[in-house]
């Protein structure tokens, strides 16, 4: 049984509000290593996703998923909100800015999938499965070989273990939740409809989200940035500095 916060808050009380959003299988730690840069100007909410997922009467769409971070927003008064998002998140984002506009001061989505077809959808659905009948245990390795670059695996192995501890304690039941919201996952045909400043990121290494894919999005997104960054799917542990001016340079001009 897990037993992580369902958030954390950091950086001063009185700055702009930036709530962060990990990828499946992940938990708020992800985030640690840009932890002292993105508090220095902003009070940060990270969220563990799949602590609230797995809470009873959860749904399994990504509408379900946002409106839980819209309820915890509203527990900490929180009206407006920088988002960044990546992978799972990213898509919680774009879900949460249909939702409500006016709470999304400005959205980054970064290496996230927004539409899937039938041969995603039955992946994703497969993995709930696999997670809800054996536990995270199968996942695991072949998660962290889609997520990193070769190098990065070899070369820094304490960082990885970090990441695999995460994945090894998320609860199967949040885990399956996020599963089966991506498996009916359907946002691209309302991207148009849009209305808060968006930049997508993506990773010129990725191999779970090629970079055209994202690109495509962003021109289907009024107004909507783009940047494709050396590095993998989790884009801020390979490219952290290159992430992190890209993300700061773009919410201080919204």
């Amino acid at each position: 049984m897990s037993h992580l916060p369902v958030h954390t808050l950091h950086g001063a009380a009185d700055a702009p509000w930036l709530t962060l959003s990990h990828p499946i299988g992940a938990t708020l730690e992800i985030w640690d290593g840009l932890m002292p840069e993105l508090a220095r100007n902003y009070r940060v909410l990270a969220i563990n996703t799949h602590e609230q997922a797995g809470l009873p009467g959860a749904a399994c769409s990504m509408d379900a998923l946002a409106a839980r971070v819209q309820q915890l927003w509203q527990a900490l008064g929180i009206t407006r909100s920088h988002f960044l998002g990546l992978s799972l998140g990213g898509c919680i984002g774009v879900s949460l800015a249909l939702r409500s506009p006016q709470s999304v001061r400005s959205l980054v989505v970064a290496c996230s999938r927004l539409e899937m077809d039938d041969a995603a959808t039955n992946m994703w659905q497969q993995r709930a499965a696999l997670v809800e009948q054996q536990g995270m245990a199968p996942v695991v390795t072949p998660t962290l070989e889609r997520w990193f670059t070769p190098a990065y695996l070899a070369g820094q192995p304490a960082a990885v273990e970090a990441v695999r501890q995460q994945l090894v304690a998320c609860p199967p039941k949040g885990y399956a939740d996020s599963a089966r919201a991506l498996a009916g996952l359907h946002l691209q045909e309302r991207l148009g409809q849009l209305q808060v400043p968006t930049l997508y990121l993506a990773g010129l290494d990725d191999q779970a989200v090629p970079a055209a894919q994202i690109e495509g999005y962003a021109r289907l997104t009024p107004g909507a940035r783009y940047a494709a960054l050396a590095g993998p799917h989790i884009l801020h542990l390979e490219n952290p500095k290159g992430f992190s001016h890209s993300v700061l340079d773009f919410f201080g001009q919204a």
